[in-house]
This record gives structure tokens, sequence and C-alpha cells, in this order.
């Protein structure tokens, strides 16, 4: 049998493969070596890693990969990653200017970097993460389109999202052990269940986030939300309700208990049963840039939104469904300088006016 040990001691060198790996050679890369392949990785001997391996057009094992090292996926286009058994690396980099397609289960033990590229998979090759290993980056243009693990006992972030946009999924710390899977599915609640619980007033998302673990456990799960109305959705003997929610910055917050399989979306609740309609102003005083939320409305219903000062100058006027008006603002200073101003709603089918205060410091 070939063999090719790589070996250096005090210094860095880099190396390049044009081509595909040669069938039943056993390869060496040590500490301290950066090995670039430009081709497709075909293995079929035994491979060891404890230096840098880059990888430019993916691989394809059919014998023994040993990883200790560190694997960097920087090339263009899309590259697949698939192995006859199981893999496992030390640390994985994405850096790819195209698409990763993830064909078999992979673990990572210590570090996941997000920098570029987004890496599909499907159930059948799950990404798992192992009880220390950490996340690093995550966004629109860097996560995880598909499914993956997160072994331990810590908070964590699942950075999957659809492929142009990240929705991670966040969960507090559990109270024991356990294998979370997380995966962001791009398709209507209703494939789920078209059956809402009487406090649900819509979906607010074409899409859901299907989580998966075996013992029952509760945690904090936080979601993306860009509308101040929006509740985290939970589907409960086979269909979806309202878990109470806490919204911040374009997220909301609720408690939640794992077991099996769950399914989480946003939507509205109806406004009868969110409570008294209310208005405010965030912050309040302002520069001049603030937040008006409307709570306790229904989504489809009309309302006129103005913005007047004390001598009753119309600043800004809105007319519409709850769910199209605008809500944050920006006013110039010519416009509304230092001083007193009064947010007005009025909801003209139930002959109702609300009215808040909004105070300018320039």
């Amino acid at each position: 049998m070939k063999r090719f040990s790589i070996a250096v001691a005090g210094c860095l060198v880099t190396l390049a493969a044009q081509a595909q790996m040669v069938s039943s050679t056993d390869v060496t890369v040590t500490s301290g070596v950066i090995m670039t392949v430009n081709e497709e990785l075909t293995n079929t001997g035994t491979f060891q890693l404890e230096g840098d391996l880059h990888l430019r057009k993916g691989v394809m094992n059919q014998g023994q990969m040993v990883l200790n090292g560190q694997v960097v996926l920087n090339g263009n286009g899309t590259q697949s990653l698939q192995s006859m058994t199981p893999l496992q690396m030390n640390a994985l980099v994405l850096g790819q200017t195209g698409k990763v397609l993830l064909k078999s289960p992979l673990q990572v033990n210590n570090q996941l970097v997000l920098g570029d590229g987004i890496l599909e998979n499907s159930e059948s090759a799950l990404l798992m993460l192992g009880s220390t290993a950490k996340v690093l980056g995550g966004s629109n243009n860097s996560h995880i389109k598909g499914y993956m693990v997160k072994q331990g006992a810590e908070a964590f972030r699942f950075p999957v999202g659809d492929g142009s946009r990240l929705q991670a999924f966040s969960i507090s710390k559990p109270a024991s052990y356990e294998e979370i899977q997380v995966g962001y599915v791009r398709q209507r609640p209703e494939r789920l269940s078209t059956k809402l619980s009487a406090e649900v007033e819509e979906f607010g998302s074409d899409s859901y986030w299907s989580v998966k673990n075996a013992t029952e456990t509760s945690v904090q799960v936080t979601v993306p939300a860009d509308d101040s109305r929006f509740q985290l959705l939970q589907m409960k003997n086979n269909q979806w309700a309202v878990n109470p929610s806490t919204l911040s910055t374009n997220a909301v917050s609720s408690e939640a208990v794992l077991k099996g399989t769950s399914y989480f979306t946003v939507g509205t609740q109806r406004a009868e049963l969110a409570g008294k309609p209310e208005i405010g102003v965030f912050p309040n005083p302002s520069n001049g840039v603030f937040e008006v939320k409307l709570k306790g409305f229904s989504a489809d219903e009309t309302v006129a939104l103005d913005i007047v000062d004390i001598t009753g100058k119309t600043i800004v006027k809105q007319e519409g469904q709850v769910k199209s008006l605008k809500t944050n603002y920006s006013l110039d200073k010519d416009a509304a300088g230092t001083g007193n101003y009064f947010l007005r709603v009025v909801r003209p089918e139930k002959n109702q006016v609300f009215n808040e205060k909004v105070s300018i410091n320039r």
C-alpha cells in the first residue's frame, strides 16, 4: 500500500494538489501544513488531517478520514461533502462562494465558522455540533439551509435559514444534557395543520421551525419577528396555539416545552383576546426617531393614524389596514422641532379614538 506523509516542524508549509487522491493511498497532513485540493478529493485509503485542508471542489470519501485539524471550504460554485461513513471534523470553516451540499452526516466537535456560503442538507445528512462546539458568524449570506443538531446543556443559537435569509432559532440553557435538532422549513404552516386555536388570528409567516428532542425539557425560545404584533405559535394537539410572548427588537420570545417533535411559527392573536387596545411610542421622549406600537388591534381592520402638533397641524397622516401601516418614523427637525406633539389613532368601525403625547428633544 502506498503511503504519503507530510511532516514539518517549526514552520508553515502550503501544498497544492491539482487532482483527485489516488485510490488506496494513505495520506497524513501534519500540524503546521496547509494543503489545498483544487479538484474533488476522492479518498479510498486513510486520510489523516492534523493541519489545515482547503477544499475547492468537495469530498467523496470511500475510505477512512480522521480530520483532527481544520477543514476550510473556499471554492466557487457548488461543492459537495459525501462519505460512505459519517464524517467528523474538529473545525469547519465555510468561506464558499456558492453553496455546499452536505450529503452525509457530519459532526463538528470544536468550532463551526460561517463566513460565506450556504450549507444545504436534509434530515438524512444532519450537521451535528458536539457538546463543547461553538458557532462563529451566521448571516443572510452564510447559514444552514436544512437541519442541525446541538448536543449538550448550554444555551444555543441555531443559525438556520432558507438559503437567502437567516432565520435563527435560539434556546435558553436546557435543564440537562440534550440533543436538540432544529430545521427551518420553507413551507406554509397549514401544510402541518389548518386548525387554529380560538386565540389565533392568522399566520405571520409562510415557513416554520421543526424541533426534535428525546426528553421533555422547558426552554425559552426566541425567533425573528418583523412585526410588533407577532406572537410565537406552537402546534399543540394538532392545532396552532399562541404561546404568551415577549417582543424585543425584531425578535419574539416565549417559554416552551419541547419533547418529541415540536413545530413553531409566528402569527397574530385575535384583538379581542389580546387585551384592551393600546397605542404607544418608543422611545418617548425621543430625538425625532421613534416607533409606534398598536396593541390589541386586528391586523385587517382599517384605522387612521395622525401625528399633529399642539396647534392641530398634521405632521404625519396615514390610513389603511393595521398590518400595512408604517410604524417607524424619523421626523425632520424642520417639520417637528423640540416640543410636544400628539399621536392620534381613529378606529372608524368601532367609533374609538386613542391619543398619546409625543415629546421630541432635539
